[in-house]
């Protein structure tokens, strides 16, 4: 749907996806990629970024598929660092362990998130939907100066997006109309999930993020939150 054809006085409630979309994940886990090379004698931050990433990744993705318990997303985030760095033949030390514990709760925003959640919040109802754990994502509204009326964690149902039942849980705990709700994420393949359950969605770009294929097709694109938030009224 194009840009023109979207009406804003159908939107009722926004959903913003968190990790990535408001915050800067993929900056943060480099910075950190670089500093856990040197303590772990490893001579490729790159190489380890990418390992690191992947073993988060196919975690999660076990998780959502029934293969593997739910757990934390920090304890995922932390034991795909330890194993990282012992595939490439690096050291794990305490110190190296230490500089991954905390880091679902230390992304900084993008520059735009605190003045364009606030804005959207003096007419919407703003939500956090997130597969960061609930601690997580007070430390960082808390940190960032975000403004959303409530965060949700999909480990109250047990999961990760994109399972089925994250969504769900986020309307049903909401009383969310779908069709009424503006669903904002820099990742498509949660656009298209949240698009089967029916919710309006846009599209935001991200530096570091997937970009969308030919296929997608989104209520809105938008290249900043001040963009949105003009949109929308």
């Amino acid at each position: 749907m194009s840009t023109e054809q979207f009406l804003p006085e159908t939107i009722d409630v926004v959903v913003f996806d968190v990790i990535g979309t408001l915050v800067d994940e993929d900056g943060a886990w480099a910075t950190t990629a670089r500093q856990l090379a040197v303590e772990a004698g490893l001579g490729s931050p790159e190489e380890l970024h990418s390992r690191w990433t992947q073993l988060l990744n196919r975690r999660m993705n076990a998780v959502v598929d029934g293969d593997l318990p739910w757990q934390r997303h920090s304890h995922l985030v932390s034991d795909g660092a330890h194993e990282a760095i012992t595939a490439l033949g690096g050291t794990v030390t305490p110190a190296a362990l230490a500089l991954v514990a905390t880091l679902d709760r230390e992304y900084p925003a993008w520059p735009d998130v605190a003045e364009a959640t606030a804005a959207l919040r003096r007419g919407r109802l703003v939500v956090g939907v997130s597969n960061g754990d609930l601690d997580s994502l007070a430390r960082l509204a808390n940190s960032n100066a975000i403004s959303w009326d409530i965060a949700l964690s999909t480990g109250a149902a047990g999961t990760f997006k994109p399972a089925p039942a994250a969504y769900r849980y986020a309307i049903d705990t909401l009383g969310l109309v779908p069709g009424r709700t503006l669903f904002v994420a820099a990742h498509p393949w949660d656009l298209r999930a949240a698009a089967d359950h029916g919710f309006r969605t846009a599209y935001l770009a991200r530096p570091g993020a997937e970009a969308p294929s030919a296929a997608d097709q989104f209520d809105l694109t938008v290249e900043d939150l001040a963009r949105l938030t003009t949109l929308l009224g």
